[in-house]
């Protein structure tokens, strides 16, 4: 299934290089929740936090209601480990020895999206969408709670690059010319481990709701 997203995304790209295109931007706050989810059985997953990203958005419309999507935007992924029996966390001066309990990470990425959009025709004032497509991400900062200490910088324990998928739907409020409301629900979730342990493998995700202005 992901070989055959990430083809379909290339033939839109390809095509819209022949294509009379119309573009649109997106300016956009998402609150979310997202969470973290091991592999191992010495470390669970302790819940789901609260988050938020934000950035913009750019659709470039190859057909009158198909676009391809891309954009950027710093999203914080938030989410709670338990570390049953003990684990060694590196910080930035020094090393953070047998840890066993919750250790709540909060992980900045820059986010890059790529993938496609789907519009329907405008209902009085009101059309809807759907996209979905891969999400690359890179860190650009990494704290944790720890048992006893807070706000420890992490970024030896994260790895400084992500990659998911997304999809998701909305609806458009036109307030005049070209310009409309956004709102919308999306889900991600990654593909790749975001730690360096080479124990267990933990991967994010998120669930976001979306608000922003289209011009």
């Amino acid at each position: 299934m992901k070989k055959y997203l990430f083809i379909l995304i290339l033939f839109c790209f390809s095509h819209s290089v022949y294509a009379q295109n119309q573009y649109t931007f997106t300016v956009f706050g998402e609150p979310q929740v997202s969470w973290m989810s091991p592999d191992s059985k010495d470390v669970e997953s302790d819940g789901s936090q609260i988050s938020f990203n934000a950035g913009f958005n750019f659709d470039n419309f190859f057909a009158e209601r198909y676009a391809y999507s891309t954009g950027i935007s710093i999203n914080t992924i938030k989410g709670k480990l338990r570390y049953n029996g003990g684990r060694d966390i590196s910080a930035t001066d020094t090393t953070y020895e047998d840890i066993d309990g919750v250790v709540s990470y909060s992980l900045q990425y820059l986010d890059i999206p790529l993938g496609l959009k789907f519009k329907t025709i405008e209902i009085g004032y009101i059309s809807f969408f759907t996209h979905l497509g891969l999400d690359a991400a890179i860190n650009i900062k990494s704290s944790a709670d720890l048992p006893g200490s807070n706000d420890v910088n992490v970024s030896d324990e994260v790895n400084w690059y992500n990659l998911g998928y997304y999809i998701g739907a909305g609806i458009e409020y036109s307030i005049g010319g070209s310009t409309a409301l956004v709102g919308g629900i999306t889900y991600k979730n990654g593909f790749l481990d975001i730690t360096q342990n080479n124990n267990n493998k933990v991967t994010s995700g998120n669930v976001s709701l979306r608000l922003g202005i289209l011009f």
